[in-house]
């Protein structure tokens, strides 16, 4: 099920979808789309020859303006960039750090990412099933994302009330590409490492096909690992200024499907002097791996 039935609504229209539509008991929303998440990824990895993803997380201190000069800033990255990527990723708090201001400037930069380029919400978001119910709804209906990360810590029932939505994707966090991820994601857990009890537990709640895993390039030999365990589609963040190095990422990650290697790239296309050129570099890089795999 793509969750509770839809009616139609007047208020709002988008590039990207026809008119959105209210889930029942909802103020704002939008439809459910034809096909799942991993489809329409898989449909803009082919049409651009690409698997890289765009974070636009605007830093303040780096961006002037505020929520407006954020905007403005990422519309001219996703301008420069969208020929050479297959997906955009805003993550959510860098846009709930301007207030108000920052969820509308967010609002507005998804309705006008360009239509076939699915945008992922990059929000991490557990809890138990009522809150999770309302962080899909503001993830999926009000913002209109086509995926969501989220994580893994309160188990399988927590992460349904997002996979329910079965048109859209959900990434669990499963070995993340930060320097404190082996803290707990390398304790033993059932006589394995957490990290793929974790991609155990997404295979469970993954029967619609709109479920991944969230695994770090900064770990090439765990990389490798959850990939031997799982077919399920990889999130793969870490590279550029993370220094996760690309191409043993690629090698370790990618399964011949189009959605099975997701390379997400923030900072060192967003801060480039040129991000098209950046962009179109890393997508060389990538497809020069990919022909040799």
């Amino acid at each position: 099920m793509a969750g509770p039935p839809l009616t139609s609504s007047p208020e709002r229209t988008s590039s990207r979808y026809p008119r959105p539509r209210l889930r029942s008991g909802s103020s704002s929303g939008w439809p459910a789309v034809p096909e799942g998440y991993f489809a329409r990824l898989r449909a803009a990895a082919a049409g651009n020859r690409s698997l890289l993803c765009v974070g636009l997380d605007p830093d303040p201190e780096r961006i002037a303006g505020g929520a407006a000069g954020a905007l403005r800033h990422c519309l001219d990255v996703v301008e420069r960039t969208a020929e050479h990527v297959c997906c955009f990723k805003p993550n959510i708090a860098f846009w709930e750090q301007y207030g108000v201001a920052g969820w509308e400037a967010l609002t507005e930069l998804r309705t006008r990412i360009p239509d076939g380029l699915p945008v992922l919400l990059d929000a991490k978001r557990g809890d138990i099933g009522s809150t999770m119910r309302a962080y899909a709804r503001a993830a999926f209906e009000a913002l209109g994302a086509d995926a969501i990360t989220a994580s893994p810590y309160l188990g399988a029932d927590s992460l349904q009330e997002l996979t329910r939505y079965s048109d859209r994707g959900v990434y669990v966090l499963c070995r993340t590409s930060n320097p404190g991820a082996a803290d707990l994601q390398h304790l033993e857990a059932g006589g394995r490492p957490l990290y793929l009890q974790v991609a155990r537990l997404a295979e469970t709640v993954a029967g619609a096909g709109n479920v991944g895993l969230v695994v770090g390039a900064t770990a090439p030999e765990q990389l490798a690992e959850v990939r031997a365990a799982s077919r399920l589609p990889f999130l793969v963040p870490g590279v550029g200024s993370q220094g996760g190095d690309l191409q043993a990422a690629v090698r370790a990650a990618w399964n011949g499907d189009e959605a099975s290697c997701l390379v997400s790239v923030s900072r060192s296309v967003l801060y480039s002097d040129d991000p098209g050129r950046r962009a179109a570099d890393l997508k060389a890089e990538i497809n020069s791996v990919l022909a040799t795999a």
